[in-house]
C-alpha cells in the first residue's frame, strides 16, 4: 500500500448512491485500486461501523475508519477502538436537562464498562424517524432499549442523535450551540424529510478523525471528498478537497475542485483518472 497520500471520503451523498449502497461499479474499481495500485483509502461518516459496513459490503476495509462524525476512530476488521471522545459528567447532566425540558428523546451512543458499543433509547418514546432508523437495524446487537436514561449512568456516552421535525428540534439545537464545549450538527436527513440534531463534544469532527488516521499511518498528504455541511471541517483539514456536484454550495466554495455527481460514481472515477498523480 502506498501511504504517500491518504484518501478519505464521506459516504452518504458522496460515495454512496441514493439506495444507501456503494454501486457495483465503484466497488469493483475501488477494490482493484486498493489491491493493484496501492490506493490508501478510507471513509469518514456520521454512520456507525455496522451501518457503514452494510452500505460498503464487499469493500476492502484495510485502514482505520472515522465514525460518528469523528467521535470514534476504529479498526473495522477487529472493531478495536483507536480513539473515542466522550462527554464528561457535567456535560451529560446538562444535556439530560435540555432534552427533558425540550421534550426530545434521543438515541444515545455509548460504550459500556466492558467495552460494548450500545445504541440506547427510551422504549415507547420513539418518534416516527427513530422507528424508521431502528427498523433498518433490526437484529443489530448494539440495540439497547431502556426504561430510563439512568440505566446508562456508567457508560461512556459520546453521541446523541435526535430524529424529529425541524420545529421540534430547533430549541434543543439552539441551546447546544450556545455552548463552547458542545457541538451540534442540525441537518435534514439525506434520504428523508426528518431532521437530525446530532450532539457531541466540541472537539469532535471528521477532520480531526481523518488527521488522526493520517498521523497513525504516517501519510504525507490528505485528500478528501464530501457533500454536506458536516464535511466542512474535513475539507479544512485536508491538503486537497473535492465536492461532488450535488454538494452544498458552501462546501463547494471551500473545495479545491468540484467533481461529478454521487449517483454517477464521481469519487471513484476521480480516483481512477487521477491516482497516478499521487503515487
Amino acid at each position: 500500500m502506498n501511504l504517500k497520500t491518504l484518501f478519505v471520503s464521506d459516504l452518504d451523498g458522496t460515495l454512496l448512491t441514493a439506495a444507501e449502497r456503494i454501486s457495483a461499479y465503484s466497488l469493483r474499481l475501488l477494490n482493484e485500486m486498493i489491491d493493484g495500485a496501492g490506493l490508501c483509502f478510507t471513509y469518514a461518516t456520521a454512520r456507525s461501523l455496522n451501518s457503514a459496513a452494510k452500505a460498503l459490503w464487499g469493500l476492502r476495509q484495510v485502514l482505520p475508519v472515522v465514525l460518528y462524525n469523528g467521535a470514534v476512530v476504529m479498526e473495522p476488521w477487529s472493531r478495536r477502538m483507536l480513539y473515542n471522545l466522550h462527554f464528561d459528567g457535567a456535560q451529560l447532566a446538562d444535556l439530560r436537562r435540555y432534552i427533558e425540558e425540550e421534550g426530545v428523546y434521543p438515541i444515545v451512543y455509548s460504550f459500556s464498562k466492558d467495552g460494548k458499543e450500545r445504541l440506547s433509547w427510551v422504549a415507547g418514546k420513539e418518534s416516527a424517524g427513530m422507528l424508521r432508523y431502528l427498523s433498518r437495524r433490526e437484529g443489530d446487537l448494539r440495540l439497547h432499549p431502556v426504561a430510563s436514561y439512568d440505566e446508562l449512568a456508567e457508560d461512556e456516552v459520546f453521541y446523541f442523535n435526535c430524529i424529529e421535525s425541524r420545529e421540534k428540534l430547533e430549541g434543543l439545537c439552539a441551546r447546544v450551540r450556545a455552548r463552547q464545549d458542545l457541538k451540534c450538527i442540525f441537518e435534514q436527513e439525506t434520504y428523508q424529510t426528518d431532521y437530525w440534531c446530532e450532539i457531541m463534544p466540541a472537539g469532535t469532527s471528521k477532520g480531526e478523525g481523518a488527521l488522526r488516521v493520517k498521523r497513525l499511518l504516517g501519510a504525507e498528504k490528505l485528500v478528501v471528498f464530501g457533500d454536506a455541511p458536516n464535511d466542512r471541517e474535513l475539507f479544512l483539514a485536508a491538503d486537497e478537497s473535492y465536492a461532488v456536484m450535488n454538494a452544498d454550495e458552501g462546501l463547494k466554495a471551500l473545495a479545491t475542485g468540484v467533481i461529478g455527481y454521487s449517483e454517477e460514481d464521481a469519487v471513484v472515477k476521480f480516483l481512477a483518472e487521477n491516482l497516478h498523480r499521487y503515487l
